[in-house]
């Protein structure tokens, strides 16, 4: 998985996090599956890219609040009665515009939720407890055009993850 052309996934388990972008910022995702350059090194399946958008001369942005509640979801018979009935507010904005009208521009984007889920320990115990997780997600991008036909872009990603009871499932 890439975000503007750069590997995100971790080092040791090559997976990729629950912040893995924010929607709204997407320009476009490409998927390749077959006849991958090896510029890619290794990897199983497929490598997905997905693109962030740029600043434009004209100031543009947006704002959505979705809502959770751990108790909205199924739940399996391994799991027991154990929900957290809580309204979870996840924030995200994009807001990208001009600095100099037809050379400078600039994008940002963010998303902050804190989490809770209700969970319980494996058999035969059956302790119910909380998971907390606070994350918070700024990305920021400047596209620069010093002449007709060309273009330099640098973009920086942010990323803070604060977990309390959190533990591997795989």
């Amino acid at each position: 998985m890439l975000v503007n052309g750069v590997a995100i996934q971790d080092n040791i388990r090559r997976t990729t996090d629950s912040t893995l972008f924010i929607e709204d910022a997407l320009q476009e995702t490409t998927i390749s599956t077959s006849s991958i350059s090896a510029e890619f090194g290794r990897f199983n399946g497929g490598v997905v890219n997905a693109i962030t958008k740029s600043g434009g001369n004209r100031f543009d942005g947006t704002f959505r609040l979705s809502l959770e509640n751990d108790s909205w979801r199924a739940l399996t018979p391994f799991q027991g009665d154990t929900t957290a009935s809580k309204l979870i507010p996840i924030y995200e904005y994009t807001l990208g515009g001009p600095v100099l009208r037809d050379r400078l521009w600039f994008f940002t984007a963010g998303r902050t939720v804190q989490r809770t889920e209700a969970l319980t320990t494996a058999a035969p115990a059956r302790i119910a407890y909380d998971r907390v997780r606070d994350e918070k997600r700024f990305e920021g991008k400047l596209t620069f055009t010093p002449v007709s036909g060309h273009a330099v872009k640098g973009a920086y990603m942010w990323t803070k993850i604060t977990a309390t009871n959190d533990n591997f499932t795989d």
